[in-house]
């Protein structure tokens, strides 16, 4: 299926975890290629029975095993990104950049207030909520770039 977005969320320092296992997760996540990835860490909550499990982890090597998993997510949509230069997307228009001809919107792949950006050049005015043919002429980290076709 060409146009499936793959999303989902991890924890990582949950009670337990081995180094070993940090290392499994690390090698599905460059396998699988998700285009969207959250990575929380552990937090033990009060009178729940995973606060009272043996192995705690401490919260340095929870916080070092969530930004190496968010490091490899980030060249994998980095590498994606780069992909899509030169695709046509339909974009959800979500406003304009102030005292520039640049728009933000969103495709069907990015989640409000959560995912990426694409920003489109063009002179034309558009509406919020409007919905734009655009090229994708470049790639920044999480966003894209694009023109109005």
């Amino acid at each position: 299926m060409p146009d499936i977005t793959l999303r989902t969320t991890l924890i990582t320092g949950f009670p337990g975890e081995t180094k070993e296992q940090h290392e499994e997760l690390m090698e599905f996540v460059d396998e699988m290629e998700f285009d969207r990835l959250g990575v929380f860490t552990y937090s033990p909550e009060e009178d729940t029975p995973a606060a009272e499990l043996p192995g705690q982890i401490p919260g340095e090597v929870k916080e070092e095993r969530q930004a190496e998993l968010m490091e490899l997510q980030q060249e994998i949509v980095f590498s994606k990104a780069e992909d899509m230069v030169g695709e046509e997307v339909l974009v959800m228009v979500e406003g304009k950049v102030a005292d520039e001809n640049v728009y933000v919107g969103r495709t069907y792949r990015d989640a409000p207030n959560v995912d990426g950006l694409i920003f489109i050049n063009t002179d034309e005015e558009l509406m919020s909520g409007d919905f734009a043919r655009v090229k994708v002429t470049g790639a920044l980290e999480y966003d894209l770039i694009g023109e109005l076709m």
